[in-house]
C-alpha cells in the first residue's frame, strides 16, 4: 500500500483523526483506506467459513463440525467433534487461512469482498500472535452477538477483539501487476465458490431396503415360564446419499427389530421377564457389540408397555398368558460402526434365566 503527503489532502477530522476526502484516514503521514463496512466483513466471514465447512465435507462428511474464523458463530451446531483422524485436514485449513490472515491481511473471504485485517497504529499485516489473539478473543464478540454487531456502530468499525488486539478492518486489494492480480483474485474466487458448493448446497436423497438372511426360531417349552414360543428376525438397511458437485457420500446404516412370542402358565405370573438383543460384526476386529436390554417384569393382568425401541403386550386368560414383544436397535452412530453385515442373538430371560434364543445373520 502506498503512502501519500497528507499535506496535499483536505478533509479535516473526525474524532481527531485526520480524514481524507474520499473517508481514508491519515496515520502517521500515511493514508489508511477507509474503514469496512459491517455488511462485507459478515459476506467475507461467510465465504471463509463456506471454505473450512466445504474442506470438512470433503474429508469428513455430512453431520461433522468445522472449525471457524470467528468462534463461537458459524460453526455447525452442537454436534460432537468426530474420533478420526482426518479431522486434522479441515484444522489445517483453518490454520492456512490465519496464516494467510496473519501475513498479508487477507483470506479468500476478504480478498474478494475487497477488506483487509491490518494494524490500527501501523497499517501493516497483524502478524501471527495478534492474529490468533484475534481468533480467540472473537470467542467474547460473541456474547449474544454484541461484538459482532458492534462494527455497526463504532468509530473504527471494531469488534471487541480489534479493539483489544488493537487491529482494524479497511477496504483495501493487493498492489499486484495486471497478472499476479488476476491469479491471486482467481484463485480466492475459486476457493469461495467451491467452498459455498460443497459447504453449503447439499443435495441429499434417502432409501431404505429390507435386510437378508435374518429368519426366525420355534421355541419348545421349557416350563410354567414359557409353554410355547416364537422368535421372528428382521431388519432394514438405511442409504443417505449426499451430492455436491462431482462428489457423493454415502451413508448405510442398519436397523435389527425382533418380534417375540410365547405363552406361560398362569403359575409364572410372578416370573420376571426381560429380553436382551446383541448386535455384532461377523469379524472379530471390528467394532464392539451393540447390546440392548429391555425389562417386561410381573403381571397379574392384560397391559401394554411401549419404552425406547421396545413393546411389549401381555394378555391373561385362565388358560394361561399371550406374550408380544417387538424390539428395535436403530442406534445409528452405534450401528453405523458395525457395518450391514451383522450376527444377531435374542434372548428371553426369565427370573434371570434364559429360556428361549435366537440367532441369525443378516447381510445389507
Amino acid at each position: 500500500m502506498s503512502s501519500s503527503d497528507p499535506s496535499r489532502l483536505g478533509g479535516g477530522t473526525v474524532s481527531g483523526v485526520a480524514l481524507a476526502p474520499d473517508g481514508a484516514v491519515l496515520l502517521a503521514g500515511a493514508v489508511l483506506p477507509p474503514y469496512a463496512r459491517w455488511q462485507q466483513r459478515v459476506v467475507a466471514a461467510i465465504l471463509d467459513n463456506a471454505i473450512l465447512a466445504g474442506v470438512t465435507w470433503l474429508t469428513l462428511g455430512a453431520g461433522s463440525p468445522h472449525p471457524t474464523l470467528t468462534p463461537g458463530y458459524g460453526s455447525v451446531g452442537d454436534a460432537a467433534w468426530p474420533n478420526n483422524p482426518l479431522i486434522l485436514v479441515p484444522i489445517g485449513a483453518l490454520v492456512v487461512l490465519l496464516v494467510l490472515q496473519a501475513l498479508t491481511g487477507w483470506t479468500p473471504g476478504k480478498l474478494v469482498v475487497g477488506i483487509r485485517v491490518v494494524r490500527e497504529r501501523s497499517s501493516g499485516p497483524a502478524g501471527w500472535w495478534t492474529t490468533l489473539v484475534r481468533w480467540a478473543l472473537h470467542l467474547l464478540d460473541a456474547v449474544l452477538l454484541i461484538g459482532y454487531l458492534r462494527p455497526l456502530w463504532h468509530a473504527k468499525r471494531q469488534t471487541f477483539a480489534d479493539t483489544i488486539a488493537h487491529t482494524v478492518v479497511v477496504q483495501d486489494l493487493p498492489d499486484l501487476s495486471r497478472r499476479p492480480r488476476i491469479a491471486v483474485n482467481s484463485a480466492a474466487l475459486v476457493a469461495v465458490v467451491l467452498g459455498l458448493a460443497y459447504g453449503c448446497v447439499p443435495i441429499s436423497s434417502s432409501r431404505s431396503e429390507p435386510m437378508t438372511g435374518l429368519g426366525g426360531c420355534g421355541v419348545d417349552g421349557v416350563g410354567p415360564a414359557l409353554t410355547s414360543g416364537d422368535i421372528a428376525l428382521g431388519g432394514s438397511v438405511s442409504t443417505e446419499q449426499d451430492r455436491r458437485l462431482w462428489t457423493v457420500h454415502e451413508a448405510r446404516t442398519a436397523s435389527v427389530t425382533a418380534v417375540i412370542s410365547w405363552t406361560s402358565e398362569p403359575s409364572a405370573r410372578e416370573v420376571d421377564y426381560r429380553i436382551n438383543v446383541s448386535v455384532r460384526s461377523p469379524s472379530a476386529h471390528e467394532a464392539a457389540p451393540v447390546s440392548r436390554s429391555w425389562d417386561i417384569g410381573t403381571g397379574q393382568g392384560d397391559d401394554r408397555s411401549a419404552d425406547g425401541g421396545f413393546t411389549h403386550t401381555r394378555t391373561v386368560s385362565p388358560d394361561g398368558d399371550v406374550h408380544v414383544a417387538d424390539v428395535e436397535i436403530a442406534d445409528p452412530e452405534a450401528m453405523a460402526a458395525l457395518g450391514t453385515d451383522l450376527l444377531v442373538d435374542v434372548r428371553l430371560i426369565a427370573d434371570g434365566e434364559v429360556v428361549a434364543e435366537c440367532g441369525g445373520s443378516a447381510a445389507g
